[in-house]
């Protein structure tokens, strides 16, 4: 396995690159640029992902470690890294790794343990980090070409809205006008709707429990202080939006929301908002935006399923017409839910109530 080459496909802007909605959570796609990294035959067995390209901002690499030193003097770090991903750092016939430790002056081992499986040592601290930044380099590059397999949400699940939600797509599909490009199974379950806050990529047991750390943590020093002197509130379901300009042009429509007692509106966005960044500065997600776009995806292109006949035929992501859904359901009233608690959702679960399976959850109050 080669490292990763970076070449630009054509002369986009990538200051400014398209967003796109990943189950329920919007992420810049630079369609403009392409990374090839030659993976490791092995799977984490996830369902089709939409793919998307981030340059990695080596500032954002994480630079303080605890290092220690060997009776000889050198400077070593022990770290995890998910068993799929140490096929990157070594390369075909170790190549990679071979590399690194001839740019940076170190050694690079992997280890027979499950908590800290590869060392770095190396004869000064800085030799030791940069080693370990180039590791996080390829780790987070590799990470981001793989489907989401959690992510922390707050469900809009009440029978309210899933019965609203039912008679809103009944409606849309029934309507006698037309609707280009919209199909049935485009439609979200009404048992999974919900806010999403992080995405995550947890690829062993080890990073789901560091996922269930961060999240207690969180909830102890943010969201706990945060809402201590707050009355009960709800988010309520209140009409649709588009995440583009082109409403005959559209890959997810989704519902907008608000805050009751209105006076705390602000106070979801930040705590969404400080959530993210909480996991952002653990190493947990990559930072995409400075705020959360807080939404409920009610129909995203990226559901469609293929016809029976059409099964074997590769899947291509196709947008559909909502000039007159925005129109008709402008100010849809979807419903509301108790703003109780913070889910970290297992994507592709289901749980006895249909929502996500749960890796923990904590309560706001």
């Amino acid at each position: 396995m080669g490292e990763a080459i970076l070449h630009s496909q054509n002369s986009q802007d990538i200051t400014n690159p398209r967003i796109v909605d990943v189950d329920g959570y919007c992420i810049r796609d630079f369609q403009s640029f392409e990374v090839e990294l030659s993976s490791p035959k092995k799977s984490l067995n996830l369902a089709p992902y939409e793919e998307y390209d981030e340059l990695v901002n080596c500032n954002e690499i994480e630079d303080n470690v605890d290092l220690d030193v060997s009776d000889t003097g050198k400077f070593i770090l022990k770290f995890h890294v998910p068993a799929y991903f140490v096929g990157y750092i070594i390369g075909a016939k170790g190549s990679v790794r071979y590399k690194i430790e001839q740019d940076t002056r170190t050694t690079i081992k992997v280890m027979n343990e499950n908590a800290n499986n590869i060392q770095v040592a190396g004869s000064n601290e800085r030799d030791v980090v940069t080693a370990k930044n180039r590791i996080d380099l390829l780790i987070w590059q590799a990470r981001d070409k793989h489907s989401l397999t959690h992510f922390v949400s707050i469900p809009l699940v009440t029978d309210l809205i899933k019965y609203n939600f039912d008679s809103f797509k009944t409606g849309i599909i029934s309507d006698s006008t037309p609707i280009s490009g919209l199909h049935p199974s485009m439609f979200q379950k009404p048992s999974k709707i919900h806010l999403t806050i992080a995405p995550l990529v947890l690829a062993d047991n080890v990073e789901e429990a560091e996922a269930i750390k961060v999240l207690k943590e969180c909830n102890d020093k943010v969201i706990k202080p945060m809402f201590a002197n707050v009355e009960p509130l709800k988010v309520t379901l209140h009409g649709v939006e588009i995440m583009n300009d082109d409403p005959t042009n559209v890959d997810v429509l989704y519902g907008k929301i608000k805050i009751e007692p209105p006076k705390y509106n602000d106070l979801l966005q930040k705590m969404a908002d400080e959530i993210y960044n909480y996991f952002t500065n653990k190493g947990l997600v990559r930072k995409q935006f400075d705020n959360v776009k807080l939404h409920a995806t009610l129909i995203n292109s990226l559901f469609r399923k293929m016809d029976r006949q059409n099964k074997d035929e590769k899947s291509t992501r196709k947008t559909f017409d909502a000039t007159h859904i925005l129109k008709k359901y402008k100010n849809y009233y979807f419903g509301d839910a108790d703003l109780n608690f913070i889910h970290l959702s297992i994507r592709f679960t289901k749980s006895e109530s249909s929502y996500y399976d749960a890796l923990t959850t904590i309560s706001i109050k």
